[in-house]
């Protein structure tokens, strides 16, 4: 027998033995028997991004041997993370080795892991596993892509959203993460649409803002920052709120000559103009002498024209503005002059010869809403009664928004009228809606002291200006109310140094000013007490000298910010102590409120309003905290803002 003829026989042999009374579950040699995962497991990667290595899997007969030429399926899990194959195809032949190789294997979008890839080969019912993880992209940076330059009006929105993309260290884009869009918290800023400041990105990296809206403050460029965890240097984007236009508010109050029996004059209103050329373009204010007459009630004076001239090295300003109001300067037309300490506050007086007063001027930031405004606020006033008696007023209210626009008022008001006071009296009264302009009307007023219809104009959410316009009782005055923020007050609200200023109504029949300051000691007592030095003059007494006259006394500071002040060391007739001043009211503001400009929300520091409530005399004027000591020499250089002052 040769060779081939025994190699054929041990073949039969071998066939015979497999193929004969194996049962089911036997394999024919060369057959797949099995399948195990030899390369390729386990591994991650990032989402969105190939795995390291591919799927490699070997296919055994039963005897252990490589199967060749057999097709091996790889199978991802259908939801979750997951994986794809390039060009669609989860499927590979296995090669002479018994070895199939897949398709280069990349993570979905989908975080997760580990989970598993089945690899199988028909015949064999165990699948070769393996195991993979999808991981998150890191942020590593953060872009703006768009959005930035933009420029809009106050109170209107940009015309883009802000876009910013985060990628990870290799420049992949990160999916899933949430970017914070943060713009300034004071002055010139933006607004989010539902007040939403985040965003979360999307597959390609990209987060987008809600719709974005410039506030009601003019300024700019202001940087908004987009940010994401982890990653330290933001995206800025710049924007500006250009104003086309601008609304300013003023009041002003002083004698009038021409009125037939009093010499009282008062005036509020607010007007917009051009920020281009300076021209007048619409406005409102009410009027009021003291002699029942008074702007057109409810609807108040129409500013229908003028204009604006300002010396931009100076400061210095004149301003024309036309009425509809006859009685208020020739043909109804109003000439100030005005001096602007800074954009946004300036000092005006009265020019035109029909009367002789001063007053302020301010820019106006408007509420996005037309409503009332609402909060804890401190108030003063002054004007005259029926009978032409100087009166001063004074006190602390809270105004509650009724859910329609209009604002309930409750609080309490000290009145010093002709020569009597009255303190800690009850008032209330309703804040009708504002209109376009910021005005509204004072209805239903208990006691404050001027009158029981009133207009108001809104300076800032933080300032409202008010005036009489009651024409049938004869009531005539103006006054300012400033918030308290949230915080309580207390004696300590006065610790440290401060700086008295308070002058008498311009109609009084005694006129005077006083200045000092004062430092304050025990304020955890009740009352607390102060020390200082002060001067004086009126038509009657002069005191002070070169060092100042000695001013002691008493005071104490309720929660809601409402208190009294004694000088207790004054004599009746000596120049010493605050001359005819002995009992003030004190009504505290917001710390972060400067009450010489209500726009100025960064340096201002606070303080009081206060009246005169004793001695006969009438008469306002403020408290505030001394910051800074420095001499004379360290004013050099700026005696125009100065006198001003």
């Amino acid at each position: 027998m040769n060779g081939q003829t025994l190699r054929a026989l041990l073949l039969a042999s071998s066939m015979c033995t497999v193929g004969c009374g194996g049962g089911s579950g036997t394999t024919t040699l060369g057959q797949p028997a099995s399948i195990a995962a030899t390369g390729g497991t386990p591994q991650s990667t990032t989402i969105n991004t190939p795995f390291g290595a591919p799927l490699v899997a070997e296919v055994f007969d039963r005897n252990g041997n490589p199967v060749s030429g057999v097709v091996v399926t790889f199978t991802p899990p259908a939801t979750g993370a997951s994986t794809t194959f390039a060009g669609g195809v989860n499927t590979a032949s296995t090669n002479s080795s018994g070895i199939a190789t897949s398709a280069v294997v990349s993570a979905n979008g989908t975080v997760g892991g580990p989970y598993t890839v089945t690899a199988m080969v028909a015949g064999v019912a165990a699948p070769a596993n393996f195991s993979l993880t999808n991981s998150a992209r890191i942020p590593a940076s953060i872009t703006a892509t768009s959005g930035t330059p933009q420029t809009t009006a106050p109170n209107t929105p940009f015309g883009l959203p802000l876009v910013a993309q985060v990628l990870d260290d290799k420049g992949n884009p990160v999916s899933g993460v949430v970017v914070t869009f943060t713009p300034p918290a004071t002055g010139a800023s933006a607004t989010f649409a539902g007040g939403v400041n985040t965003a979360t990105t999307t597959a390609s990296g990209v987060a987008t803002s809600p719709a974005v809206s410039a506030n009601g403050t003019a300024g700019g460029p202001y940087t908004v920052t987009a940010t994401v965890a982890g990653v330290a240097a933001p995206a800025n984007f710049s924007l500006a709120n250009t104003a086309t236009t601008q609304n300013f508010t003023f009041y002003t109050s002083g004698p009038e000559p021409n009125s037939d029996e009093n010499d009282t004059y008062f005036i509020a209103g607010v007007f917009t103009v051009n920020a281009a050329d300076g021209a007048i373009t619409r406005g409102e204010q009410d009027y009021d002498n003291g002699d029942r007459v008074t702007s057109l009630q409810p609807e108040g004076d129409a500013i229908t024209g003028g204009s604006l001239t300002v010396d931009a090295h100076t400061g210095n300003a004149t301003l024309i503005l036309m009425t509809n109001n006859r009685s208020v300067g020739p043909g109804g037309q109003e000439t100030f002059t005005v001096r602007f300490v800074n954009a946004n506050h300036a000092l005006i007086t009265r020019k035109d010869g029909t009367a002789t007063f001063s007053g302020a001027l301010d820019l106006q930031t408007l509420p996005t809403t037309h409503a009332a405004p609402t909060g804890a606020f401190a108030f003063v006033a002054s004007g005259v009664d029926a009978s032409f008696n100087q009166t001063a007023s004074g006190g602390v209210f809270t105004l509650k928004g009724n859910g329609d626009g209009t604002s309930t008022l409750s609080g309490t008001v000290d009145i010093h009228d002709a020569g009597s006071s009255v303190t800690g009296m009850p008032f209330a009264a309703t804040l009708s809606a504002p209109d376009s302009l910021g005005r509204g009307r004072v209805t239903n007023n208990t006691a404050i002291g001027l009158g029981c219809a009133l207009s108001y104009y809104i300076v800032g959410p933080d300032v409202i200006r008010f005036i009489d316009v009651d024409a049938v009782q004869g009531n005539s005055g103006v006054g300012s109310a400033y918030g308290q923020g949230v915080g309580a007050f207390s004696n300590a609200s006065l610790a440290g140094s401060s700086i008295l200023s308070i002058e008498s109504n311009s109609g009084a029949s005694i006129l005077y000013a006083a200045k000092g300051s004062f430092f304050t000691n025990n304020t955890s007592a009740d009352p607390a007490d102060f020390t200082g030095a002060s001067h004086t003059s009126d038509n009657e007494i002069v005191s002070g000298g070169p060092t100042g006259s000695l001013i002691s006394g008493t005071y104490s500071i309720a929660g809601n910010g409402y208190g009294s002040l004694s000088v207790t060391n004054k004599k009746e007739g000596e120049k010493q102590g605050l001359g005819h001043l002995s009992f003030l009211g004190v009504y505290m503001v917001d710390p972060r409120l400067n009450i010489n400009d209500p726009n100025d929300t960064i340096s201002g520091t606070g303080g009081a309003l206060l009246i005169d409530l004793g001695d006969g005399v009438m008469g306002t004027g403020t408290l505030v905290p001394q910051t800074d000591t420095s001499t004379a020499a360290g004013l050099a250089g700026t005696p125009d803002i100065l006198s001003g002052h």
